[in-house]
């Protein structure tokens, strides 16, 4: 076994144990309100569960109380039959439970409102740890000063961008009349202090403009004065499976642009280039990101540029220096095939490119041997399970069976004419198949080319200190406009985008290196356990708050049967919507798993190793 199997065995065990320990602790945390309220308040206490349904352990406390931890991971319950039915939830009461005497009002309302107390408890203390430890953010996050201004945004297809593939729009801030340098004030009229602000303002609006289509006001300074820009912003695609769409305007935040070690033989080691530059100008003109300056060298392409440079990482000679730097014109990535073809009113592009039997095998001398469908641009609804990543084309039937073995044999096979092609298909579980093609060209899809100096950016984060006042308060503004966008026809906003189990789990997983991160969203996950167990449905602690003012309110305590019987409905209710976010939530996963093997495949068969050793 290889150092990577127990690298990635550590890392499972740690994010497993981050995830009993922080969102198990969350909802041990919530429980603990109700239980610690009702031993308080006198009331009878029968069971402390963690998670619903049947008993995977427990015992019974010298306090007659039974505690467990059950099979179903959807929160937890503290059975207190004095404060109601609540059987389609907790299950059965005892006999003797339901000759318990009626508590007051009082009671009940500070038993069901202490869960999400402390819920806010625990997420207060969590950031104020926080405040003094510090958060690792984005560099330029803390500020709203733009450093880029995209003028073309990739909605969907991201990893085929440098193949000049994939579908593109104009970037919306730059269409809008945004540029470099800007200082962002306000979103729709509401203040923003950090960059993560902006992206939730824009992701979270809900106004369009006149012909239905989405539109955020940005409220900018530039040079001292105050400008208003209307900015449309584009949907951009994050899980071609689940369906996620956010709005996004194509802005990057002011940050640094320093210089990782520069390569052996490239332009930026020929001209002095050492790790740790910051760049300040080029040409004279300020550089506030590091996309900038590479879109800046693309446009001049050959041409010598000055690089104005200062050395920030452990230097203690600050003193600007000039450099000149002329970049070499090549390709990052090896060819490919582009097979187009129109179904109704859309033309689709589907990539392909050859690869080993194995297709992610180490060894990078293995045969490639077979074609494997990289990506189709647009999504075809039609093909989606045949045309999936990593489908291997075996054969094609154009004029002729040829068996595909490279991308030579598929350009012969199609010709140069639009013709109907016929292909075979497999995968490496056995599945097989055949589709046609109505009308088809192959061409190949011709590497974008790029001015490269040899030197790669150093991703340097920055350290937050939130006030945990403003940030919790933050959140929870931002979780209710969240919920109210679910309800709301001019967001983008929908009841599938909701996270389940799965998407924390794996979340906890993806940030385990880093605690600050865990308790970050642990912070999260608690300030919207308090929000959501509030809401007014009965089962939830919210529903218990609004039964009990019900019966307050009529001066008589409501009918059991009924109560009941609308427990059970919105239990049902609850879980079924569970249950359709869980279900997307496996698609999401599905859909994060072939963009993780797109870009393994992207690694190792289409991006190459770029050296300047033989570079003239």
């Amino acid at each position: 076994m290889d150092n990577n199997f127990f690298g990635d065995l550590l890392s499972s065990l740690r994010g497993i144990s981050l995830l009993a320990i922080f969102f198990g602790g969350s909802i041990f945390v919530h429980e603990l309100g109700h239980f610690l309220a009702a031993r308080w308040r006198g009331l009878k206490i029968e069971r402390f569960s963690i998670g619903f349904g049947p008993k995977i352990f427990g015992w019974t406390g010298k306090d007659g109380v039974d505690y467990r931890v059950s099979w179903i991971p959807l929160g937890g319950y503290v059975a207190l039959p004095q404060m109601g039915d609540s059987s389609a939830v907790e299950g059965e009461t005892s006999a003797e439970a339901e000759k318990l005497p009626e508590i007051s009002y009082a009671s009940k309302m500070i038993v069901a409102v202490m869960g999400a107390v402390f819920n806010l408890i625990f997420a207060f203390i969590l950031a104020s740890i926080l405040w003094f430890t510090g958060v690792p953010v984005p560099q330029g996050n803390e500020s709203t000063v733009v450093g880029y201004v995209q003028e073309q945004v990739v909605t969907s297809t991201g990893q085929l961008s440098e193949l000049g593939l994939g579908e593109t729009t104009p970037g919306p801030a730059f269409v809008a009349g945004l540029r470099s340098g800007d200082k962002i004030i306000a979103i729709d009229g509401s203040p923003v202090k950090t960059f993560s602000q902006i992206s939730e303002a824009v992701m979270l609006g809900n106004k369009k403009d006149a012909a239905g289509n989405p539109i955020s006001t940005f409220t900018v300074e530039r040079s001292g004065e105050k400008l208003t820009l209307n900015v449309q912003p584009a949907r951009i695609e994050l899980n071609a499976r689940s369906g996620d769409r956010i709005r996004i305007t194509g802005i990057m935040p002011r940050s640094s642009v320093i210089f990782d070690t520069p390569l052996p033989g490239s332009p930026a080691e020929k001209a002095g280039l050492k790790k740790g530059d910051r760049v300040i100008s080029i040409d004279g003109k300020a550089v506030n990101n590091p996309a900038e300056l590479l879109e800046i060298l693309r446009k001049g392409g050959s041409a010598e540029r000055t690089l104005e440079v200062v050395a920030s990482l452990g230097e203690t000679n600050n003193t600007p220096r000039f450099v000149k730097v002329t970049p070499v014109i090549s390709t990052t990535t090896n060819p490919v095939d582009v097979i187009n073809y129109t179904e109704g009113a859309t033309t689709h592009s589907i990539v392909v490119l050859p690869a080993s039997r194995n297709l992610l095998t180490p060894d990078p001398k293995a045969a490639r041997d077979q074609l494997i469908v990289l990506g189709v641009s647009p999504d075809d609804p039609s093909r989606t399970e045949t045309l999936r990543i990593g489908t291997f084309l075996d054969k094609v039937d154009g004029k002729e069976l040829t068996v595909l073995r490279s991308l030579d044999d598929l350009e012969r096979a199609a010709g140069a004419d639009k013709i109907d092609l016929t292909f075979y298909w497999k995968r490496t579980n056995g599945d097989s198949g055949n589709f046609t093609l109505k009308n088809a060209e192959v061409k190949q899809g011709k590497p974008v080319e790029r001015a490269l100096i040899g030197a790669a950016f150093l991703n340097v984060p920055e350290i937050a200190h939130y006030n945990p006042f403003e940030i919790c308060n933050h959140i929870v503004r931002q979780t209710f406009t969240t919920l109210g966008r679910l309800f709301d026809r001019g967001s983008d906003i929908k009841v599938n985008q909701l996270a389940s189990v799965i998407s924390i789990s794996k979340t906890y997983y993806n940030i385990s290196e880093d605690l600050r991160r865990v308790l970050w969203f642990t912070v999260l996950i608690n300030l919207n356990l308090a929000i959501l167990n509030l809401m007014p449905v009965p089962v939830l602690d919210g529903g218990h708050m609004l039964i009990a003012t019900i019966g307050r309110l009529i001066k008589r305590g409501l009918n059991s049967q009924a109560v009941t019987i609308v427990q059970f409905i919105c239990m049902g209710l609850l879980f079924s919507l569970m249950g359709y976010i869980i279900l997307n939530d496996v698609r999401r996963c599905s859909g994060d798993s072939d963009l993780q093997l797109k870009q393994q495949i992207v690694e190792r068969y289409v991006q190459k190793p770029i050296s300047f050793s033989e570079k003239k």
